[in-house]
C-alpha cells in the first residue's frame, strides 16, 4: 500500500450553488432534472473515515471537493472530525483540505476551519470581469462579489487558504494582470489550473478551453512576474513543483511524477474511482462500504489505470523534457484524442514554457541549497475545474 495515498471526497457529488460554464464535473455528472440532492450519508462517511484511517499511513489527508462540499452543512464536517478522532490512533497524522467557491462561508465556518486547521482552497479567477466570464451564480449574476467577500472574511478570521484560478480562453491573455490582482489582495499562495474540455458535439476543444500556445505564453508571463518574489515566500504550485523536482527529484505533482491513482475519488454514495477525471462506469473500483480500501486501490482495474500512464506516445522518448513531463496528465492525453497514448494536449505549452524557466529554476535551486531552505507548499492539490 502506497504511503502517499490521499482521498478526494465528493460528499455532495457534482451538486453546486454556482453554474460555471467550464465545470467538467458538473457537466459530466449533472443530476437528472428534479432529482433529489445528492448527499453523503452517515454510513458512507463513517466507512470511508474508518477504512482510510485504519490503513495507519504515515499521513492521512482528506480532500473535500465537489461540486460544492459546503452544501453538506457545517454539521457534516463537525461529524467528520468526530469520526476522525474516534477512528484515528494516538500520534496519527491527519489533515484536511477543502475546496470551495466561498458562497456559504461565514464566521462559524471560519472558526471551525481555523480550529481544525483545514487548508482551504478558494476559487477565484481574477478581477471581476475575468472571474465572472464563466463563474456565475445565475445567468445574470457573476460570483466575483461573493468570492471576494469570502476572501476578506478568511483573511479577517485568519484561516489559511490559497486561491485556485482557472486558466481559460479569457484569462490566458492576462497573466500579469491576474497575478498582480492577487498580490494586491495580499495573497501569497496560488494555483493555476488550465482548462480543456471537449465539445459534446464536435469532440474539438470547447470554446472556453485555453489553447496550448496561449497556455504556454501565460506560464511564461506568470513565471516572470513570480520569480522576483519567489524568495519572499510567494508560492505558485506548478513553479514550486519544478523547484522541488530540481531539489529533491520529485515535484509533488501527480501529472509530472510518473504515477497515477494516488488520490482516488470517493463519491457521495461510497463508489470509488481512481481519479477525479475518470469518474466513469468503466473505471469504478467498487464501494467503500463493502470493500476494504486497500483492495479497491490495488485491484485489477486500478492497476490497469496506473499502467495507462506508461502508454505515452513514442515521440515522448525523443523529447528532452520527457523525464520531467512524463507524457503529461492522463486526462490531458485523452480529453480530446480519446486515447491514453496520444500526446498531452499541453505538449506545445510545455515546449514553450520549460526552456523559458529552466535556467532560472536551477539558479533558484542553487540559492536555496546554499541557504538550506526548501520551496513552499502551495496547499490543496485541487483539480476542481
Amino acid at each position: 500500500m502506497a504511503q502517499e495515498l490521499q482521498l478526494l471526497i465528493k460528499p455532495a457529488s457534482a451538486d453546486c450553488n454556482q453554474s460555471c460554464a467550464y465545470c467538467f464535473y458538473r457537466g459530466a455528472h449533472a443530476a437528472e432534472p428534479g432529482a433529489r440532492p445528492r448527499r453523503m450519508s452517515g454510513e458512507v462517511l463513517d466507512a470511508l473515515i474508518r477504512r482510510y484511517l485504519g490503513l495507519r499511513l504515515t499521513q492521512s489527508v482528506f480532500c473535500w471537493q465537489g461540486g460544492e462540499p459546503t452544501l453538506m452543512g457545517l454539521g457534516f464536517f463537525e461529524r467528520a472530525v468526530e469520526l476522525m478522532q474516534r477512528h484515528g490512533s494516538d500520534g496519527q497524522s491527519v489533515g484536511n483540505a477543502l475546496q470551495t467557491n466561498g458562497l456559504l462561508l461565514d464566521r462559524d465556518w471560519c472558526a471551525f476551519l481555523r480550529q481544525y486547521r483545514f487548508l482551504l482552497g478558494l476559487s477565484l479567477d481574477g478581477p471581476a470581469e475575468l472571474h465572472d466570464a464563466y463563474r456565475r451564480i445565475s445567468p445574470t449574476k457573476g460570483s466575483h462579489e461573493e468570492a471576494l467577500r469570502a476572501l476578506r472574511l478568511l483573511q479577517a478570521e485568519q484561516v489559511k487558504f490559497n486561491v485556485l484560478a482557472v486558466v481559460n480562453d479569457v484569462t490566458a491573455r492576462h497573466a500579469r494582470r491576474v497575478y498582480r490582482y492577487f498580490r494586491e489582495l495580499g495573497l501569497t499562495h496560488m494555483q493555476f489550473i488550465p482548462c480543456v474540455e471537449a465539445d459534446a458535439r464536435s469532440g474539438a476543444p470547447a470554446p472556453f478551453s485555453v489553447a496550448p500556445e496561449a497556455y504556454g505564453d501565460f506560464l511564461c508571463e506568470l513565471f516572470d512576474e513570480w520569480l522576483p518574489e519567489a524568495r519572499d515566500g510567494v508560492s505558485i504550485r506548478l513553479f514550486d513543483g519544478l523547484l522541488r523536482r530540481e531539489l529533491h527529484g520529485e515535484s509533488g505533482l501527480c501529472g509530472w511524477d510518473g504515477a497515477c491513482g494516488g488520490c482516488p475519488v470517493v463519491e457521495y454514495d461510497g463508489d470509488v474511482y481512481p481519479c477525479d477525471f475518470f469518474v466513469q462506469p468503466e473505471w469504478r473500483l467498487g464501494n467503500i462500504r463493502t470493500t476494504p480500501l486497500e483492495k479497491l486501490v490495488e485491484g485489477g482495474r486500478a492497476r490497469r489505470f496506473r499502467a495507462a500512464r506508461h502508454d505515452a506516445p513514442a515521440a515522448c522518448s525523443e523529447c528532452r523534457w520527457q523525464e520531467l513531463c512524463r507524457g503529461g496528465c492522463l486526462k490531458d492525453r485523452r480529453r480530446i484524442s480519446g486515447r491514453f497514448d496520444a500526446p498531452t494536449y499541453f505538449c506545445r505549452s510545455y515546449q514553450r514554457f520549460l526552456p523559458h524557466a529552466e535556467g532560472a529554476i536551477r539558479k533558484l535551486a542553487r540559492e536555496l541549497r546554499a541557504a538550506d531552505a526548501a520551496p513552499l507548499c502551495s496547499g490543496p492539490d485541487d483539480r476542481e475545474p
